[in-house]
């Protein structure tokens, strides 16, 4: 398709795709103005996964990931994020709030029946959300999922649905994202109310952390009973060799005496039971700390590695702990002076903690419970500073070289089966103590919430302009396509310019549409007049007559392929054009299916009653209201011409009629229904055939135009009626 056509088509169809796009804008902006205001709220969590050897960091790496493992462990976590299991812990947390609190962040009218429903919603008793309430806390506890197989959970889930609160509903307009070239995740949720949007990122950055702990937790649960077994097993089998090995010194007489072996295994199960004393209390304090995150909004900020003060700082109290706890441990013994150095490295540590919890928690939490927090964050860094002390310890002393006093000085090969029973003993114990050092991190990885969101002050931006304009183009190009479809879908004709290509016709003349029924002709063609339809239809009918006299066939037949392509008002049109050229002009009405030009002009129905000799010549013809325009009415019916028509009757008449007028212009029938223009084209000297712009080319055309082809000569050309103005010239 060329430019030219593309813009004819648009311009035909301007105000379709003005509408189209008109509608579109408008209802774009009132559902735009009247969509509530959204408000959103950001978190960031710290995942640790840089913070290899950042101090007092819970994590047990020693090297640094490589940037593969940091990008698919940060995929991971953005997967685990939006997971139902994680999601549906928010979404109890939600409705719990909004059961018990008095100001919730959407109401719960809705689902109660002591209420009106006022949108059709589900309503549920007092009683079903109490039972929803248990569920969704026993839920919460133990970490589960309502089940779509269970009846109750299927009901409950329809509750969150109702709510808004389900996991699908907070997955849609929750965003979780990476951000490139850190460590960090990104999470944003989007809602009506500020108080909501704040509460979401921040469940959720809890939840995730406490999911990831509790699935830390199933896979050390699996290692420890595996550990715990091999230990008891190497337990028990250096029991046996320290058996066998006293026996043989009994039989042998030697005397028993301190063995160095002994007393290094009493020091490492010494070392073992200061270990579990030193767990308990780091657990202890992780505990206490996350109960001030989860009841008090407490937001304990990662080690920022940009800040070279900071971590100098934390670099500098981890070294003194070092240096004092390996004393400590190394030497069995605890000073007046060791003791006061440790207080006073742990309350220097608090300082430090307190200080960045006061710039993470501006305003949100009291000094007091900062300062709680600060203690235990403290406490949790000596903890697991001296921990690490221990288990250096207790490496150096399995390491050690095996030393066995014998009196005879005979070296044993029972105390060789003993030193290698007690080496894989340690080495199996030592093996479950790391497997519970790492079941009791509450936080694996270091993962923790950076800052709290806070609840926004002002809504998003309206994108009410940028979705109207959206909106205006693709509208606009809907508009375009629904064009060409319709145009695709449309065959009528349309353009005198491609009536010859889709016919093989010759045109005669075109005819424009006018959009009146009743036509003055004698105000046509006496005036001129502004209304351009009425103008341009005078001078389109001047052309064709005068094609007509020029060559002056006294007998024409007008006809058409298919109903109502406007025979009639032709006929009198171009008669009366015809009276005003000075010619005498008969309009005869041989359309015997539809003798619609006799009814119009009020014409008698004589010309059956004349053939068959009912009346005379001289009641054969009416006047019409136009001077020098004659009419030959008939009755009409399902006769067809020949039928009509005695023998040469019908043909004589015509040869006397030409004798008085100078035009015979005859009307008849539709070419694809019936046969009647073929039978009455024998007796006229050219045919006229008539098309309407608006209707297409079917197959019966095609029949029908493959007739008027085979007419040759005595085909004057056809005539295109109906054309629509704005089609005139294109």
């Amino acid at each position: 398709m060329d430019l030219i056509n593309f813009l004819r088509i648009l311009s035909r169809r301007k105000w379709l795709i003005l509408a189209i796009t008109s509608v579109a804008v408008i209802v774009t902006f009132l559902i735009a103005e009247q969509a509530p205001s959204i408000y959103k709220s950001s978190t960031q969590l710290s995942t640790g996964l840089t913070d290899f050897n950042t101090p007092f960091s819970l994590s047990s790496r020693t090297e640094p990931l490589q940037k593969y493992e940091i990008e698919a462990r940060l995929k991971t976590y953005e997967e685990t994020l939006v997971l139902d299991q994680v999601l549906s812990l928010v979404s109890y947390q939600l409705f719990l709030h909004d059961l018990d609190l008095s100001e919730p962040f959407r109401p719960l009218e809705r689902l109660r029946n002591t209420y009106a429903a006022s949108d059709g919603a589900n309503t549920y008793s007092i009683l079903e959300v109490e039972n929803a309430r248990k569920n969704f806390e026993q839920k919460y506890d133990s970490l589960q999922t309502l089940k779509s197989t269970d009846a109750l959970d299927r009901q409950h889930l329809q509750i969150l649905d109702d709510m808004g609160y389900s996991p699908s509903i907070l997955r849609s307009t929750l965003t979780v994202q990476s951000i490139p070239g850190t460590d960090l995740i990104e999470i944003t949720f989007a809602s009506e109310e500020p108080r909501l949007s704040a509460f979401v990122v921040n469940t959720l950055s809890q939840e995730f952390i406490r999911y990831q702990t509790h699935l830390r937790a199933q896979q050390a649960e699996k290692s420890l009973e595996f550990l715990n077994r091999e230990v008891e097993i190497k337990r028990g089998e250096l029991a046996e060799k320290r058996r066998v090995w006293d026996g043989y010194r009994r039989d042998n007489g030697i005397t028993q005496v301190s063995n160095p072996m002994d007393r290094m295994l009493e020091r490492v199960e010494d070392l073992e039971e200061e270990r579990e004393k030193a767990n308990r209390r780091l657990s202890d304090s992780q505990r206490r700390l996350q109960q001030l995150q989860s009841t008090r909004g407490l937001v304990i900020p990662a080690v920022n590695n940009n800040n070279r003060a900071q971590i100098a700082r934390l670099e500098g109290l981890n070294e003194r702990l070092t240096r004092f706890h390996t004393r400590m441990v190394r030497d069995n013994r605890q000073t007046q002076g060791l003791t006061d150095s440790l207080k006073n490295t742990l309350e220097e540590m608090e300082t430090a903690f307190f200080q960045n919890l006061q710039e993470s928690n501006p305003g949100i939490v009291s000094e007091n419970d900062l300062s709680v927090a600060a203690q235990e964050q403290a406490q949790v860094g000596a903890f697991q500073n001296l921990i690490r002390v221990i288990n250096q310890e207790m490496r150096r002393l399995t390491r050690e070289p095996s030393a066995y006093s014998v009196l005879d000085g005979d070296a044993s090969t029972y105390a060789q089966d003993v030193a290698e029973a007690r080496d894989a003993y340690l080495l199996s114990l030592t093996k479950l103590n790391e497997a519970l050092l790492s079941a009791k991190e509450i936080n694996p990885g270091s993962i923790s919430q950076i800052s709290l969101a806070l609840p926004a002050d002002k809504p998003e931006p309206s994108k009410t302009l940028l979705l109207v304009i959206l909106s205006g183009l693709v509208s606009l190009s809907l508009g375009v396509v629904v064009t060409f479809i319709l145009e695709y879908l449309d065959t009528s004709i349309k353009f005198p310019s491609h009536f010859e290509e889709l016919t093989g016709l010759p045109l005669m003349g075109t005819l424009n549409k006018l959009l009146t029924n009743n036509l003055d002709l004698v105000s046509l063609f006496n005036e001129t007049h502004k209304n351009k339809s009425l103008e341009t239809y005078k001078q389109l009918l001047r052309k064709i007559r005068y094609d007509m006299v020029e060559d002056w066939p006294r007998t024409t037949l007008i006809t058409s392929t298919k109903f109502d392509a406007g025979k009639t008002s032709l006929m009198i049109s171009l008669g009366y054009s015809l009276s005003l050229n000075g010619k005498k002009v008969l309009l005869l009405d041989v359309n015997f299916k539809n003798n619609s030009l006799t009814k119009i002009v009020g014409a008698s129905p004589s010309l059956e009653k004349y053939l068959s000799q009912e009346i005379s010549r001289r009641k054969l013809i009416s006047r019409s209201i136009f001077k020098n325009v004659d009419i030959i009415g008939c009755e009409g019916g399902d006769l067809s011409p020949s039928e009509v028509f005695p023998d040469d009757t019908f043909e004589n008449l015509l040869i006397e009629l030409s004798e008085s007028y100078d035009f015979i212009l005859m009307e008849g029938p539709q070419l694809n229904d019936y046969a009647d223009s073929r039978e009455l084209a024998r007796y006229a000297s050219k045919v006229v055939p008539i098309f309407s712009a608006t209707a297409g080319i079917s197959q019966k055309d095609k029949e029908s135009i493959e007739y008027l082809r085979s007419l040759d000569d005595r085909l004057m050309g056809a005539v295109l009626n109906k054309v629509e103005m704005r089609n005139l010239n294109l």
